[in-house]
């Protein structure tokens, strides 16, 4: 997908051993699991190459959390030469991308956001999460930042896009002006975010509906008006409705595709990006 309005860094992909330092409950579906460890800081690994502090500068930046199979004590880890990524033969690591929520480098803390739902092996281990339990990780291997020459902000995504987006409003300048639409299970689910006077924030409680089965992001996407100027639209979520808001975006708006941002978290089904 084009990506042509955002100013991207990468970076080499480092794998390193952390641990739980904390769990919150941050609503009901909603759990963050706060990582530390000394490899966030540069560190040398088992071959006695120097490996780079981590950095986190992109709202949306993705880490990939490298889990252990069923039944197993270790993850089947990846091997990485010159910073790519590649795999020994036999077992693929059992990886999900997830959102880095936030990153505090003086404290060494990392908190990653998952929603409870369902049984996959990234909320069932975020569910049995407690302090002291290990957690490898790889990434981010890029970081994009602010979009550049837009004067509006569009924001839409279900609750698995809601670490993102919360980022997002807290990195947004105070003079930012745009709609951010998130959907979520119920009322119980609103989370406290950054507030800006030209940035409206709605909550689109589905009330008993299945995830992914409602229109509710797109009727509201349809119905809001926004001043003139260039737009920046981010969405992610479930696949097919982020598929139907750019859909809309491009056809009956008249946004062009690279000031559009998409992700399909999740599908219908089955997961896409995770297995919330």
């Amino acid at each position: 997908m084009p990506r042509n309005t955002r100013p991207t860094t990468a970076y080499p992909v480092t794998l390193r051993e952390l641990e739980v330092h904390r769990v919150t409950e941050v609503t009901p579906g909603m759990r963050r699991v706060t990582l530390t460890g000394a490899q966030l800081d540069t560190f040398t690994n088992a071959d006695g190459i120097a490996e780079p502090a981590f950095v986190s500068s992109g709202f949306d930046d993705d880490i990939r959390l490298l889990f252990t199979y069923p039944g197993e004590s270790d993850p089947v880890l990846p091997v990485l030469v010159d910073g790519s990524v590649t795999f020994a033969a036999g077992r693929r690591p059992l990886a999900r991308a997830y959102t880095v929520r936030r990153y505090d480098p003086q404290t060494r803390e990392l908190d990653v956001e998952f929603v409870v739902h369902g049984d996959g092996v990234a909320t069932t281990w975020a569910r049995d999460a407690s302090p002291g339990d290990r957690m490898h990780i790889a990434g981010p291997s890029v970081s994009q930042g602010l979009p550049e020459d837009h004067e509006y902000l569009l924001a839409v995504g279900d609750e698995t896009a809601l670490p993102a987006i919360s980022r997002l409003l807290e990195e947004l300048p105070a003079d930012a002006r745009g709609h951010v639409f998130v959907e979520i299970a119920d009322s119980a689910h609103i989370q406290s975010v950054r507030e800006l006077s030209g940035v409206s924030v709605t909550w689109l409680p589905r009330e008993g509906a299945e995830p992914g089965a409602t229109t509710l992001l797109l009727d509201a996407v349809s119905a809001v008006e926004w001043s003139d100027g260039r737009v920046f639209a981010w969405l992610a979520g479930e696949q097919a409705t982020v598929r139907s808001l750019r859909r809309h975006l491009i056809r009956d708006r008249g946004i062009v595709k690279t000031d559009i941002d998409f992700t399909g978290y999740w599908k219908r089904g089955g997961a896409v990006r995770a297995d919330s």
